[in-house]
């Protein structure tokens, strides 16, 4: 049977050693459960795409939450089935404040070194594939399909035809960059396999921080893929004080930004002060080809070990910001502010618009109450309000 066909509970019983599942309690859609492998203890969450294409709301957020910091505190290896159209649109400033705390948990799990594989099913969008990067592997089927935006939206963006969005975002060619991409058949025996092998190549011990070769990786790509690439879109500038950078001109962040970003925010001294204006995560092919979405983990990765350094991130968002950029910094910093004229959506309108049928009823969040941002966790503090 195929893996992206098969049902969740199918997927889970063809991974794990007969009879080892043991469910975990669960607020949400996910699937957890503790189970075995090769008689070695693992601890597993699995989106279903059977209920609402596996759409990640607050509820799915903390679960994940909840299972991440399961398996840190244990220091048991977490499986991530993910088969997922990525964050409920229509569920205003609360998934934004889910997301950004469920991007903390899996960043400093990353950091520490817990083994995260990631299992892809049909579709993996928007959160979910951020979600996926923070493993350190990740198994595709020829027919799965990731981008920070759906093939929709794209194909909207001026991305090509449906079917050329759709080649270029497959399994086949994300696995051509190598790295932690995987290409399996799509079969269930491919993926138990894949992750038995996972597990058996692991040293012992947390996984070591990769995070400089994989910048230089990321900048080889990046060199390897000019003209067809985009190019950067945002704009940098240094201070104020010795940590401070600012990302403006309502730009759309694409791969050459967040590597750019990612840099510059390396070489400054603490505390690092960022000031983002900075529209969302770019729909370009070009940036998409390139797997835009490793490149924004990246960027928060970068950002989050200085926190783990025990040095302050503080983040302002001085505009509009939406989507993936916002997801990246706002999860790695150690501090998020609203300034005056700062705002936080789901996505750009102009996505948003390519995907509801309605845009109007969508998350709009401009004119939603400060106070609620801190509420529901988007921000720690709004300066707008004074």
């Amino acid at each position: 049977m195929e893996f992206t066909t098969a049902s969740v509970a199918q997927r889970l019983d063809a991974l794990f050693d007969a009879g080892s599942q043991s469910p975990l309690p669960a607020g949400s859609g996910l699937h957890l459960a503790r189970a075995t492998v090769g008689a070695r203890q693992v601890l597993a969450a699995a989106t279903d795409p059977a209920k609402d294409k596996g759409v990640l709301g607050s509820a799915e957020c903390a679960d994940l939450c909840r299972i991440v910091r399961l398996a840190r505190t244990t220091h048991t290896p977490l499986v991530l089935l993910i088969d997922s159209a990525g964050a409920r649109l229509d569920a205003g400033l609360a998934i934004q404040g889910a997301l950004r705390a469920l991007m903390t948990e899996l960043l400093d799990a990353s950091l520490a070194g817990l083994p995260m594989i990631a299992l892809l099913g049909r579709n993996v969008f928007g959160g979910a594939s951020m979600l996926a990067f923070a493993a350190a592997q990740r198994c595709y089927a020829p027919d799965t399909v990731l981008a920070m935006s759906g093939p929709r939206v794209l194909e909207s963006a001026g991305g090509g035809s449906l079917a050329a969005v759709r080649a270029a975002i497959g399994g086949a060619a994300r696995c051509r960059h190598g790295g932690g991409e995987r290409l399996v058949d799509d079969a269930l025996p491919a993926y138990a396999a894949a992750l038995r092998e996972w597990l058996q190549a692991l040293a012992g011990g947390p996984l070591p921080d990769t995070l400089d070769e994989e910048r230089r990786m990321l900048a080889l790509r990046l060199g390897a893929a000019a003209p067809a690439a985009a190019a950067a879109a945002a704009r940098f500038a240094l201070g104020p004080g010795p940590g401070g950078l600012r990302c403006s001109g309502q730009t759309s962040m694409g791969a050459a930004d967040a590597l750019e970003f990612a840099t510059l925010a390396d070489q400054l001294g603490p505390p690092l002060d960022l000031l983002i204006d900075c529209a969302g995560h770019s729909l370009h092919m070009g940036d998409e080809r390139l797997i835009l979405s490793q490149y924004l983990v990246h960027l928060a990765r970068t950002l989050r070990r200085r926190v783990h350094l025990g040095q302050e991130v503080r983040l302002r968002i001085g505009g509009a910001t939406s989507g993936g950029i916002y997801i990246a910094t706002a999860g790695a910093a150690s501090s998020v502010d609203i300034a005056p004229g700062g705002s936080v959506r789901t996505l750009p309108q102009a996505s948003l618009s390519s995907i509801l049928s309605r845009p109007a009823a969508a998350i709009s969040n401009a004119g939603a109450e400060f106070s609620h941002y801190v509420e529901l966790g988007v921000a720690d503090s709004v300066s707008a309000l004074s």
